[in-house]
Parts: C-alpha cells; structure tokens; sequence
C-alpha cells in the first residue's frame, strides 16, 4: 500500500470516528436535559411526604401524607398528588382523602379537591363525601361549600355545605335533607 493511501485512509477513519463521538455525545445530553426538565416555577418538590404536627403538650395534632408535593414560589402554594390528613383529637380521630390538594403558605389553609372523603372515627363514626373541603387547622376547623353526602350509622344525610368546628364539636349543615332508617 502507498504512503498516500495509507494517509488517507487514516485520516478518514479519525474522521469517522470524531463524526461519530460528536453524534453519540449530542444523543446523550438531550436524553439526559428530558429526564431531568423541572419547571422554573417550582423551588422545591417532595415525594412519599410524611408530616406530622404537634399540639402544645407535645401530642401529635394531624399527620399529612402524599405522594408528591410541589411548591410554586411565586404563589407560595403546594400543589399536592393524593394527600390524607389525619386530625387527632382526645373524642374521636378524622381523616381525609382526596385525589389532589393545594395548600396556601400564608393563610395555612389546605385545599383537598376531587372526591374528597372525610371519616371521623370513635363512637359515633360518620363518612362525608364531597368534591372540594377546606382544612383550616389554626381555626380548628373543616368546611365545604360543595354538595355534601353524609353517612352516619342508620342515616343519610345530603346538603348544600357544612362545617365542622373540631374543637367544640359542632356540626352545621346547610340545606340539609335527610333519611334515617
């Protein structure tokens, strides 16, 4: 083989091979930038969220749970996938499940939306079904101004909103319409 030759084949095979780096390495960050996309707005996020607040005496308040958390920074709301929060208190436990929620920093108010169940446990145990509730824990306090569908032991109980104040127990409902068996 001529010197020539030689030279030129050389030269073609670094050629081919620089060609070929250059294309592998552009594949491999636009595959990585998609993985790792988060949008400018949200500054932190968190999964498998476990949380747990307490009371003056030290005993546990309310736990909240979720699958994801996103806070927005320029909003300063939480946008939750699948919370449930579980209130403790002394008469009878709650809890509430929905498929998301937001929770606004500055008023310490938690948004639950989309089929949105609340269970009080105890003696006299009682289901709500709605589509939007609001947790307002510095009020001690759960309402809703959606249709609501009440189940307690022989009875059914359907309104146009309620609230429930946790600290003194009292329980309104307005418009309400119900059948006890």
């Amino acid at each position: 083989m001529k010197p020539r030759s030689l030279v030129i084949v050389l030269a073609l095979g670094c050629i081919a091979i620089v060609v070929g780096w250059v294309y592998e390495s552009r594949v491999r960050e636009d595959t990585v930038a998609d993985k790792l996309e988060i949008p400018d707005n949200i500054d932190y996020f968190l999964t498998g969220l476990r949380f747990r607040g307490m009371n003056t005496e030290g005993q546990p308040d309310f736990e909240f749970t979720s699958r994801r958390l996103e806070h927005r920074r320029k909003t300063d709301v939480s946008h939750i996938e699948a919370p449930t929060v579980r209130v403790f208190r002394a008469t009878a436990n709650w809890q509430i499940d929905s498929r998301q929620a937001a929770y606004e920093h500055r008023a310490n108010l938690l948004r639950m939306e989309q089929d949105v169940v609340l269970q009080k446990g105890g003696v006299r145990p009682l289901r709500l079904m709605t589509e939007s509730l609001v947790f307002d824990p510095d009020r001690d306090r759960i309402s809703t101004d959606s249709n609501v569908v009440m189940l307690s032991g022989d009875g059914r109980i359907e309104a146009d909103g309620a609230v429930f104040d946790l600290e003194r127990e009292v329980y309104s409902l307005e418009r309400a319409r119900g059948v006890y068996n």
